[in-house]
């Protein structure tokens, strides 16, 4: 395999509580941090990724560990302002200029937010052409919800809810546009890549069957688009499947008519369980034992559908490596050897 790495470093994370961190941690001067940027985390472990690596050049504001002079830009409002402008998909469109000028190299991407994988699918998609790519996705949400869908869901707890974690007096869970973020970028790939084509695996946030007996309209669309989307072709491998259901679910990722396959990795699929780096941890995910049997499918569907495209994203520098009761993270590891038992003996 022909590899290009590109390190990735986007994080418009616009929660209040992302944001005090990072001045927490910037006034400490990212000190109690093992890496600033995940790409180095995940080249530690790996040999051979440093040379040649492409990288995505971000504001400084917007890196996972802005400098000192960047703090006045870390506000709630500002990173809102970027993500309702569209500014994750300028970046993914970025990305998928940097995957373009390097292909027919297979790019592998590290980074933080998942947004940007929309662009590199993009790129490979007009490449190959979308109805022969198999997109697999490997993450604990399901990547096509829109703004309005979530923030109705938002405002539906916070009306039944005594114990929600969210504000009422939160502006910015009211009138957001349908923008493209990490929480809605595969919905937008639905016009590049055939539904059918699309391998959403290891979801923890399927609408549960009490959620289809709410009579409110805000969670009734949260449900009706959810399994709409379902029912339009797209593969919805829940942990429970997984778990319930392994030799299935093995089965069909190793086995596929499709010429063309691009695997996203976002970690928190296995977040709480193997891991706690990553961004979002309102999860339990599968075990990085799962992973690696999942991973060794897809592996095995190599022998006839050639990797175009694979990437590892959402990765939380603060959380990656550090120490939780007692214990040091092993993200970066358990995320390095799965990339091993794919792509070995082909890359050393």
């Amino acid at each position: 395999m022909d590899l290009f790495f590109i390190d990735a470093p986007l994080d418009p994370d616009e929660r209040e509580s992302s944001l005090a961190r990072k001045h927490k941690m910037m006034a400490r001067g990212y000190a109690d941090l093992v890496y600033r940027d995940p790409f180095d985390g995940m080249a530690n472990e790996l040999t051979g990724v440093g040379s040649g690596t492409v990288r995505l050049e971000v504001e400084p504001w917007l890196l996972p560990t802005p400098p000192d002079s960047m703090s006045f830009m870390l506000t709630v409002e500002n990173f809102v302002a970027f993500v309702d402008s569209n500014g994750c998909l300028e970046y993914a469109r970025r990305a998928g200029e940097l995957v373009r000028q390097n292909l027919p190299r297979i790019p592998v991407i590290f980074g933080v937010d998942h947004s940007l994988t929309g662009g590199a699918v993009e790129a490979i998609a007009k490449e190959v052409g979308g109805e022969s790519l198999r997109l697999i996705i490997f993450d604990s949400h399901f990547d096509f919800i829109l703004p309005t869908i979530r923030c109705g869901l938002i405002q539906y707890d916070l009306e039944t809810n005594p114990a929600t974690k969210f504000s009422k007096n939160d502006p910015f869970i009211f009138n957001r546009p349908d923008s493209y973020n990490a929480d809605s970028f595969l919905y937008y790939l639905l016009g590049r890549v055939p539904h059918e084509n699309i391998y959403i695996v290891g979801v923890s946030d399927y609408p549960p069957r009490e959620a289809e007996e709410i009579d409110d309209e805000r969670v009734s669309r949260y449900v009706d688009f959810y399994k709409g989307i379902e029912a339009s072709g797209v593969h919805v491998l829940t942990k429970e499947k997984i778990l319930k259901k392994p030799r299935e679910v093995r089965e069909l990722l190793s086995s596929t008519a499709l010429p063309y396959t691009y695997l996203s990795v976002d970690v928190d699929v296995c977040s709480n369980t193997s891991i706690r780096g990553a961004r979002f941890l309102d999860y339990h995910g599968i075990s990085h034992s799962d992973l690696y049997d999942l991973v060794a499918s897809v592996r095995k569907s190599f022998a006839h559908s050639k990797l175009v495209g694979l990437d590892f994203m959402e990765f939380d520098v603060y959380s990656a490596g550090a120490v939780h009761a007692g214990k040091q993270d092993r993200t970066y590891p358990i995320m390095a050897e799965a990339f091993r038992r794919l792509v070995q003996p082909h890359y050393l």
